[in-house]
């Protein structure tokens, strides 16, 4: 018995079902922060499906094994290209304002360089925040257009849960670190439970001193740490080497494959940023 992906693959292949028709941001919400020039690149003839929503499975496939991962969060965005077996193409720079624009043409530039077409892309993973209001939205919109344009599974990951991901297991509690900005910092506890690190309790958002004094036992820091606040942490704190305090895209699509094989992927109508609360519990 066919499942309904195989019974809409076979309408297509008996020249069943309809033409899709092109994609605009008029077409659908999903496409609205998203910039013409990669709703254009994504453009191309796509096969005819009677069910565009069962188009790609929720899994990697053999002609669909690219996974792309894209985190603006912060002023450093970072985008990767992952398959089943490597890390195929990471970029991690330091960005202005202009996320859309740069981060589109890194896209760009990568599956071109890789020679990966739009086509090979089975799923997105973007980091969901925490961090600056237009980073986090900008990412998303970028993510969720592309999977709206080739009807593809999306993952969402925390920034938190990024960095910590590329941290070792020295035996501490770690501190994961996302700057906000105006001298807040968003911070994630996290203990290791069998060798991997589980998060502790709700994030906050402190001050550069409240961190400081909320670290009064050895604990590993690792993430967004800024100079004014390296100056105010005591020798309690056991920062991470500089490599491992960038937020870097391939921990994202390390993350984002593994949930992709395993079916568990996100909504793209209903995935949400992660914005800091108006207020913090006391």
């Amino acid at each position: 018995m066919m499942t309904d992906y195989e019974e809409s693959v076979t309408a297509e292949e008996a020249g069943e079902g309809v033409e899709s028709s092109p994609l605009s941001a008029s077409a659908s919400p999903l496409l609205a922060n998203v910039p013409p020039t990669l709703i254009t690149y994504l453009n191309s003839p796509r096969p005819r499906s009677t069910s565009s929503l069962l188009r790609t499975p929720p899994v990697p496939g053999a002609d669909k094994p690219i996974l792309l991962a894209i985190d603006t969060c912060t002023n450093r965005s970072s985008v990767a290209l992952r398959d089943g077996q490597v890390l195929r193409a990471e970029s991690s720079w330091e960005t202005d304002r202009h996320h859309t624009a740069g981060v589109t043409a890194e896209i760009r530039r990568l599956m071109d360089a890789c020679d990966i077409k739009a086509a090979q892309v089975g799923a997105v993973a973007v980091a969901i925040g925490p961090g600056s209001f237009t980073g986090v939205r900008c990412g998303l919109a970028i993510a969720k257009g592309f999977a709206a344009a080739r009807d593809l599974p999306i993952i969402g990951v925390s920034a938190f849960d990024v960095i910590v991901s590329a941290q070792p297991n020295v035996n501490l509690p770690v501190l994961t670190l996302v700057e906000i900005g105006r001298s807040r910092i968003a911070v994630q506890r996290y203990q290791w439970h069998e060798g991997q690190p589980v998060a502790t309790g709700a994030w906050r958002i402190l001050t550069w001193r409240e961190v400081a004094a909320i670290i009064d036992a050895p604990f590993w820091v690792c993430g967004d740490v800024p100079a004014g606040l390296m100056t105010l942490l005591g020798p309690e704190a056991v920062m991470a080497p500089a490599p491992l305090n960038l937020r870097r895209a391939g921990y994202l699509a390390e993350t984002g494959y593994a949930r992709w094989t395993r079916a568990n992927v996100d909504d793209a109508l209903t995935l949400v940023p992660i914005y800091p609360p108006e207020k913090q519990p006391a």
